[in-house]
């Protein structure tokens, strides 16, 4: 029987979060799934991320939750800063 393919968010729940716990509102998996689904749609900034999301909200929360809605491009850069490569 063939194996149905890993959601992409699984592949973030293993990293660490670096944000400071009481100030989050967007999950790390689903931010990161949103950062990587607009770069491959060709999205090169931050601002171009958020703009994708925000345009393509309803099909995004067709596989992710998004209870707050799509990261700001502050958000988006505050995380990627904060990530250790």
């Amino acid at each position: 029987m063939p194996s149905l393919p890993m959601p992409i968010t699984d592949v973030f729940v293993a990293l660490a979060d670096p944000r400071q716990t009481n100030k989050v509102q967007h999950s790390l998996a689903e931010t990161l799934t949103v950062a990587v689904c607009g770069i491959l749609v060709g999205a090169d900034t931050f601002e171009e991320i958020q703009a994708w999301a925000r345009e393509k909200l309803p099909w995004l929360r067709r596989y992710l939750e998004l209870p707050n809605g799509i990261p700001s491009h502050d958000t988006f850069a505050r995380l990627f800063a904060l990530i250790q490569p």
